[in-house]
C-alpha cells in the first residue's frame, strides 16, 4: 500500500486488506466524518465493529487531542485519492502507536471504512488489547442533577451518567460533596450554605470524580426550587464541563511558574513591567545586583541611579514601552551602602504577542568587567609614568582635532635632561618628568592635551586657536610655566625646554603639522635660551 490507490477496484483491495487484519478495529464513516453503522455489504464481523454511539461522535473522539490534525490530514487524503493512512495515539492507552487507516467505498457501500489497529511490534504484550471492546463516544457538555436542601441527589439525566460515567442507581441517594474533590469541599460547602441563604442561584466550579477514576472540572449552576416547607425545597444543577478550560488555565500556570524558576535559576536581575511601569514580577537576584533589601517597584530601581543614567534609562525604557525597541545600555549604580558599580541593562519589548504589553528588563553587575576595561583603555591611551596621553593617543587626538577645527601644537623638548639622568639618577629624572608634565597641564585649557612622545619630548595640542598670534600666546605661556626651578627629591634643578610652535586650519595632516613644530622646535634649540619658535616659512622666536 506504499503507492496511493485511486481507482475503485485498488480501494476495495484495499478494504480487504483491513479487513482480514486480525486485531483491527473497523468504523463506518459518513461523508461528514460523523461514525454511522456498518454496512453487511463491508463484510466485518460484528465484534470487530466499532459501534457508532447517538451524539455524532467521530474518529477524532478515540484519539488523543495533540493529534487531531494528524487525523484530519489522513481524513483529507482519503477524500482526495481515496485512501489516507496515518500513526496515532488513542485515548485509552495513549503510549501505544496505532496505524489509522481511512479508505472511501461510498461507490460500493455508501461509507467510508476506517480502521484502527496497533502497529507490529510497538506496545508489548498482547497486541489487540488495546483496541478490545473500543468505543467511542463524545461526553456531553452539559447535563442535569436534582438534589434536596440537604444537597442529596434525587434524580439524573442520562446526559450525566454519559459525562461522568455513574449511573443512576450510584449517584440517587449519595450527596453530591461524595463526588466532589477533597481540596474542592470547603468551597462547595460555603456556595451551598450562599445558596440557601440567598434561595437564588449561585455559580461555583468544582472537580467532579468520574466512574473511571479521573477528575472533571465542572460549572454548576444551582437553581434554588422553593416549596412551602423549607425542607421540600430543591435545587437543580445545571452542569457545564469547564475541563478544556481549565486545562489551559492550569497549563498557562504551570508556563509562568516555570518562567519564574528559569527567571530565579539567573545570574542577573530580571523584572517584568507593565506599559505602566508597574512591577509584574521581579527574581530574588535583582535586589542582589542593585545592593536594595528589596524591589517593591520601579521607583527602588531609580533610586540607585544618579540623574544623567536615569534620563538614558527613562528614554530607553520609554522606547521600548512605546515603540517596542529594545534596547541596552551601561549605567553607574550607587547602592544605598554607598558602593559603587556598573549594570548592564538590556530591554526586550514585550507586545499583544507574549500576552503581556510591557518590557522585560535584564540587569547584570559588571563591575569588574567594566574596571578591566577602564584599566586596558588606560594603558593603551596613558603614558605610565606622567599620566599624559601616550604618542598614539596623542597623535589620534590631533588627528580628530584637525579634522574640523583650526590648532596649535607646541613641540617641548627638554634641555639638559641627560646631564639629570646622569649625576642624579633615573629617579630624578623620573620626577623631573613628571613636574614638567604637570606644569603643561596647569597652563592648558579643558579641552587641551599634553602627550608624551619620546623620552624627554612633550606635545601640547590646542585645537580651536583662532591663528598663529594665539599660538605663540600659548608657546609663551609653557615657558613661563617651565622657567621656574623644579623641586625634586634629589634637590633643586633647572627646568628649561626647546619650545617649537606650529598652527594649521582644518584638513591639515597631523604628522606635517608636528614635523612643522618639530623643526621650529630645534631653531629653539639652537638659541639655548628656551624661547619659544613660531613656524612659518622661517621659523622665528616669538
Amino acid at each position: 500500500m506504499s503507492a496511493i490507490p485511486r481507482t475503485q477496484a485498488e480501494r476495495e483491495d484495499v478494504l480487504a486488506s483491513l479487513v482480514r487484519l486480525p486485531d483491527a478495529v473497523l468504523a463506518a464513516i459518513a461523508s461528514d466524518g460523523v461514525l454511522v453503522p456498518m454496512p453487511a455489504s463491508v463484510g466485518v464481523p460484528p465484534g470487530r465493529v466499532m459501534a457508532p454511539p447517538a451524539d455524532r461522535a467521530t474518529i477524532l473522539d478515540a484519539i488523543v487531542p495533540a493529534e487531531a490534525m494528524t487525523v484530519i490530514g489522513a481524513w483529507e487524503r482519503a477524500r482526495l485519492n481515496g485512501v489516507g493512512l496515518a500513526t496515532v495515539h488513542g485515548r485509552r492507552e495513549p503510549e501505544v502507536p496505532l496505524s489509522l487507516s481511512f479508505v472511501d467505498v461510498r461507490e460500493t457501500h455508501g461509507v467510508f471504512v476506517g480502521a484502527l489497529d496497533v502497529l507490529v511490534g510497538e506496545g508489548g504484550g498482547d497486541a489487540a488489547a488495546p483496541l478490545a471492546g473500543l468505543e467511542v463516544s463524545r461526553r456531553p457538555r452539559t447535563a442535569t442533577v436534582r438534589k434536596t436542601a440537604l444537597a442529596v441527589i434525587t434524580e439524573i439525566d442520562e446526559r450525566t451518567t454519559r459525562m461522568l460515567g455513574w449511573t443512576p442507581a450510584q449517584m440517587v441517594g449519595q450527596r453530591s460533596s461524595e463526588f466532589v474533590h477533597p481540596d474542592d469541599q470547603e468551597r462547595a460547602i460555603a456556595n451551598w450554605l450562599e445558596l440557601l441563604s440567598r434561595q437564588d442561584a449561585q455559580r461555583v466550579r468544582l472537580r467532579h470524580r468520574r466512574a473511571d477514576g479521573t477528575w472533571a472540572w465542572l460549572e454548576l449552576e444551582n437553581q434554588y426550587v422553593p416549596a412551602d416547607d423549607p425542607a421540600d425545597a430543591t435545587v437543580v444543577t445545571q452542569m457545564s464541563d469547564v475541563s478544556d478550560e481549565m486545562a489551559a488555565h492550569e497549563a498557562l500556570r504551570q508556563q509562568e511558574r516555570l518562567l519564574r524558576r528559569l527567571t530565579e535559576s539567573l545570574p542577573q536581575g530580571i523584572v517584568q513591567l507593565t506599559v505602566d511601569r508597574e512591577v509584574v514580577h521581579s527574581n530574588s537576584r535583582l535586589p542582589v545586583v542593585l545592593g536594595l533589601p528589596a524591589v517593591r517597584g520601579w521607583d527602588d530601581v531609580a533610586a540607585v541611579l544618579d540623574e544623567t543614567g536615569l534620563a538614558l534609562l527613562d528614554a530607553a525604557l520609554t522606547r521600548a514601552l512605546t515603540d517596542g525597541e529594545d534596547g541596552s545600555l551601561e549605567l553607574a549604580v550607587s547602592t544605598p551602602a554607598g558602593e559603587a558599580r556598573v549594570c548592564a541593562v538590556s530591554l526586550v519589548a514585550l507586545g499583544d504577542r507574549e500576552g503581556a504589553p510591557g518590557a522585560l528588563v535584564c540587569v547584570s553587575d559588571v563591575t569588574d568587567s567594566a574596571r578591566m576595561r577602564e584599566e586596558l583603555t588606560a594603558k593603551a591611551t596613558f603614558d605610565p609614568l606622567t599620566g599624559c596621553h601616550n604618542r598614539a593617543s596623542t597623535m589620534a587626538v590631533l588627528e580628530a582635532a584637525l579634522a574640523a577645527d583650526s590648532t596649535a601644537v607646541v613641540f617641548v623638548d627638554l634641555d639638559e635632561f641627560k646631564p639629570v639622568n646622569d649625576t642624579l639618577g633615573h629617579d630624578a629624572g623620573d620626577e623631573l618628568l613628571v613636574t614638567t608634565a604637570t606644569r603643561l597641564a596647569g597652563v592648558l585649557r579643558r579641552d587641551d592635551i599634553v602627550g608624551r612622545i619620546g623620552g624627554d619630548e612633550f606635545l601640547v595640542v590646542s585645537r580651536g586657536v583662532d591663528g598663529p598670534e594665539a599660538a605663540a600666546a600659548l608657546g609663551a605661556r609653557i615657558r613661563a610655566a617651565l622657567a621656574v626651578p623644579a623641586e625634586i627629591t634629589a634637590g633643586t634643578v633647572p627646568l628649561q625646554a626647546s619650545l617649537g610652535i606650529a598652527w594649521a586650519g582644518p584638513g591639515t595632516d597631523p604628522a606635517a603639522l608636528t614635523k612643522r613644530a618639530d623643526q621650529a622646535m630645534y631653531v629653539s634649540k639652537q638659541g639655548r635660551r628656551g624661547e619659544p619658535v613660531l613656524w612659518r616659512e622661517e621659523p622665528v622666536p616669538v
